[in-house]
Parts: C-alpha cells; sequence; structure tokens
C-alpha cells in the first residue's frame, strides 16, 4: 500500500517555529481589552521620560491623536520641543523597545507576558503627543520587516512562499502585513522593470492590505485598512512576523533573488526556439489548448455527477498528454532543455498526505516531486509545460478526491459517521492518490504508444533525453532528497479511496475522435 512512489522529501533540522504558540495566545486573548482604549495601569511611555510602569492618562481638553493608538493628553511641563540629542535618545530607546519585542515574540527569549507589556508599551508610543515616537516606532518595526522580507528572498523564498508560510504559522491577518511588506519591497527594488517573469507573477498575485498612505506611512496604512485589527492586534502581528521571518531556514534557491537582477533579467519575453520536424513540418505550439485544459478541469470539479466528473477528467488527460509530447517534440535540443522548478504550497490538513496524489500525477508526467514538511510546500522540476499541467491536474483531483472522502464517510456505521476520523481521511487520500497514479501510468503508456506510432522512432529516445535532463537538474537541487516511506493506515479508508479512484479512470483515445 505504498502510495509515494515518485515522491522525495527534503531531510534536514528542523526548529519547532511553533514554540509557545498556545502561551502567545492565551496571552493575546488576555490583553485584548486594550485594543479599542488605554491600557489600564499597564506600561506607559512619558513623553520625553525613560519607559516608566503604572502611568495613567485621562482625557481632557488638551487631547491630542494619536498616530498608531487612541489620543492621549499632553504631560505638563513638556510641551517644549525637544532637542537634537533628547530626540535620538528617544528614537533609540523605541527601536530598543522594537527589538525586545521581536525577542518577546519569537526565539530563545520568546515570553507571552513579556510580549504583552511589550505591545501595550508600543500602542501608547503611538498615543504620545511627541509624533516622532510613533514615527520611531513605525519606522523601526517597518525596517525589520523590510529586512526580513529581502533576508527570505537571499535564503531562497519567493514572494508566495513567504505569505503561505506567514498564513500557515500565524493566520491569514498576519499573512496580509507580509503581503504588504513585499508590496513595498518590490516598490523600493523597482521590481516591475528588473523582476524575471515568474516572480512579477507572483507580485501580481499578491493582494495587500492597503496601499501606503505618505501620511501614515505604509505599515499603519497596512493596519488601518485591514478591516478588523486593532492596533494591538497589529503590533503583536508584526512583531510575531519579524520573528518568524527573522529564523527561517535557508532553503534551496530556485530563481535569483532581487540582488543578483540585472539588465538581463528584464529580457522576459524572448521568443522559445522552435525545432523543425523530420518532416518540415513545425507542428505548433497552441495557447489556446492550456485554456481548453482549464475549462475541462472546471468542469469536472463542478458537477455533482461522478460519470460527468470522470468525463471531463478523462477528456482533460488526453489532451495533457497530447498537448506534453507535441510540445516535446517542439524543443531545440541545441539549446539544452529548458528545465524549471517551481513551489506548490498544499493546505491543511492532511498536507503530507494530499502532497503524495502530487507526486503520482507528476511521477506519470515526466516531473519530479520533492516535499517539504516543515515548510508546508512542495517543490515540482520538470519543463515549464509540464509544470503547468501537473499543477493543473494535481488541482482538480484534489478537489474531486475531498469531495469523494466526504461522499464516502457520510454514511453513519456504529453510530458515527466515518469521514469524521482523521485516520479514515488520511488512508482515503493515500489510498486515492495510489490508484489514481496506477491509472494514470496505464492511460500514459497507451497515450505514449499511439504518439510513437505517429511520430516515428524520435519521440521515444527524445522523451528519454528529457527525463534525464529534468533527474540532472533534480539531483543538482536536492542531493539529500530520500523516498517517502509507507505508514499503517484504516483500512476502511483505504479501500473506500481506491474505490473512489477507480470511478477517475483516465479511457485513453476519447478525445477528438468523434
Amino acid at each position: 500500500m505504498d502510495s509515494c512512489a515518485g515522491l522525495s522529501v527534503r531531510c534536514f533540522t528542523l526548529v519547532d517555529v511553533g514554540k509557545n504558540n498556545q502561551q502567545r495566545r492565551a496571552a493575546k486573548r488576555k490583553a485584548r481589552r486594550h485594543s479599542q482604549g488605554q491600557p489600564q495601569g499597564g506600561p506607559a511611555f512619558d513623553a520625553g521620560a525613560e519607559f516608566t510602569a503604572g502611568a495613567e492618562f485621562t482625557a481632557g481638553a488638551d487631547e491630542q491623536p494619536g498616530l498608531f493608538g487612541p489620543p492621549r493628553r499632553s504631560v505638563p511641563g513638556r510641551t517644549a520641543p525637544a532637542s537634537a540629542g533628547e530626540q535620538a535618545r528617544r528614537a533609540e530607546a523605541t527601536r530598543a523597545l522594537v527589538a525586545d519585542g521581536v525577542a518577546a515574540a519569537f526565539g530563545p527569549r520568546a515570553d507571552a507576558r513579556s510580549l504583552d507589556a511589550i505591545v501595550e508599551q508600543l500602542v501608547v508610543v503611538g498615543g504620545s503627543t511627541q509624533s516622532t515616537d510613533a514615527k520611531s516606532a513605525e519606522g523601526a518595526a517597518g525596517s525589520l520587516l523590510l529586512a526580513g522580507v529581502t533576508r527570505g528572498y537571499e535564503g531562497g523564498w519567493q514572494p508566495l512562499d513567504l505569505v503561505a508560510f506567514i498564513r500557515r504559522e500565524v493566520g491569514s491577518r498576519a499573512s496580509h502585513l507580509v503581503s504588504a511588506a513585499i508590496s513595498e519591497e518590490a516598490r523600493r527594488a523597482n521590481a516591475a522593470d528588473r523582476a524575471p517573469a515568474d516572480w512579477l507573477e507572483q507580485l501580481d498575485a499578491i493582494s495587500p492590505a492597503g496601499s501606503s498612505s505618505p501620511e501614515l506611512g505604509w505599515l499603519v496604512s497596512t493596519w488601518r485598512s485591514n478591516r478588523g485589527p486593532s492596533i494591538w492586534d497589529g503590533w503583536h502581528d508584526t512583531l510575531t512576523v519579524i520573528g518568524l521571518l527573522q529564523n527561517m531556514h535557508v532553503i534551496t534557491r530556485l530563481v535569483p533573488p532581487p540582488s543578483q537582477w540585472s539588465a538581463s533579467t528584464a529580457n522576459r519575453s524572448a521568443p522559445r526556439p522552435v525545432a523543425v520536424r523530420p518532416d518540415g513540418s513545425h507542428g505548433g505550439h497552441d495557447p489556446k489548448m492550456l485554456t481548453r485544459i482549464r475549462a475541462l478541469l472546471t468542469k469536472a470539479e463542478s458537477t455533482t455527477f461522478a460519470e460527468e466528473a470522470d468525463a471531463y477528467t478523462s477528456k482533460a488527460q488526453d489532451l495533457i498528454t497530447r498537448y506534453a509530447i507535441d510540445e516535446a517534440l517542439l524543443v531545440d535540443e541545441s539549446h539544452g532543455f529548458d528545465v524549471r522548478s517551481r513551489r506548490v504550497h498544499v493546505e491543511n490538513p492532511y498536507a503530507a498526505v494530499k502532497v503524495q496524489l502530487l507526486g503520482a500525477v507528476a511521477n506519470v508526467n515526466r516531473v519530479k516531486a520533492i516535499w517539504d514538511d516543515h515548510h508546508g510546500f512542495a517543490t515540482i522540476t520538470g519543463l515549464p509545460v509540464d509544470l503547468d499541467l501537473v499543477d493543473m491536474l494535481f488541482t482538480s483531483l484534489l478537489i474531486q478526491a475531498t469531495r469523494a472522502m466526504t461522499e464516502a464517510g457520510a454514511t453513519e456505521r456504529g453510530g458515527h459517521r466515518l469521514d469524521r476520523s482523521p485516520s479514515f481521511r488520511r488512508a482515503f487520500l493515500m489510498s486515492y492518490a495510489g490508484r489514481i497514479g496506477e491509472r494514470l501510468a496505464e492511460a500514459g503508456d497507451r497515450a505514449q504508444h499511439e504518439a510513437a506510432a505517429s511520430h516515428g522512432a524520435e519521440l521515444v529516445p527524445l522523451l528519454a533525453r528529457q527525463k534525464a535532463a529534468v533527474e540532472q537538474e533534480f539531483e543538482r537541487l536536492f542531493p539529500d532528497s530520500r523516498p517517502m516511506g509507507a505508514r499503517r493506515v484504516d483500512a476502511r479508508g483505504w479501500h473506500a479511496g481506491r474505490a473512489a479512484a477507480d470511478k477517475a479512470v483516465f479511457a485513453a483515445g476519447q478525445v477528438g475522435r468523434s
């Protein structure tokens, strides 16, 4: 019952990035009462003085609005402008407070109570009558966020990787924050004119929480436009995200980071070489074919009838096989195979089991896949067109598998529904992936034999050279990979998943012959 064929897992030492999450959540609930108003008896920032505890403010006629938090009353005797030296000292103290907050949020010094106290101080800093205090706090946090994004890029991370990782570890609200930081970094790096096409596509897919405001600055503007989080939550998320960005692993670099972009990077639309076939024809790269395949898979996902979904998926698989072979025949081998890699983010729950479906689809379509369980993404390596097709087919089959799993476990047995059992669901998905892999392999072999009969003896050695090029690049990127092992699973879920996969028969030769 080993459904892991074709899927590898990367080996490296892991760090528990979820350390103290439970404590942080408990402290957050406790301190949420401060989000809409002034902390009662909490630490305060006295304008022009050191950080002190127990100071309280009362509303009065001389209230002034703060940049970060609610209005605070100005302190008597402190209305005179601070000297340059005093301003420098206050700015340094504010930056130190932000740094202490990051250490309290994440790392060896992480402490939920300390984080709670520092967040309260930062909220009060925003209510200070001296706007330079608030600007110093925002500037320090913003600089650390941008530095964390840059550090991530240098460590092999890409924009969508960072967003998915923060969403997985902290939540969707925090992912909006890192999205805004990514957009701000892209603006400062002039990515629109310098970044490669794949990088720009990721930037376009990211929707930041809010646009930058000259009056507020991009960080505060993000907090205020994010539909819900209070200033307390904004500071809590910011310090936590900075801590995560500062402690991420270095991962395999798939594309050059912004520091290595050059003038040649801007040449993103160079036409790819096209080979002339032995019969003198050029064949034809058909961009519309991908649209047709997507449309078929969308219909398969939306229908509630299993037979109809099978028919749409069968047609899509037939088009995928033929399209991939036609594309392979157009490769000009004098330039080498254009082997690339991309990451596929797999959401919980059961991500480690879901990714086995990706491994099954990839293995049949001449693509190598590797799973990073700690960070929650897979990396697939192959020709660009094969990567597109594998990504599309995996997404569609995962939707169909989830629906089939729910239907299979809907029947009550012994007073409970099987689909509510994690062991049943894991076994179902694992078995589904294994059986789909078998069916895809059968259909792929038939389609390849038919294509060989149509295109001549050149096809088989060409595909063999392509496979060798993909494996060579994969070994270069991931020399320390190992196969994923099988595990003991729920027998009922296993048989239910296999039965469901049997319905998704990918019959060859059913397309374009009517």
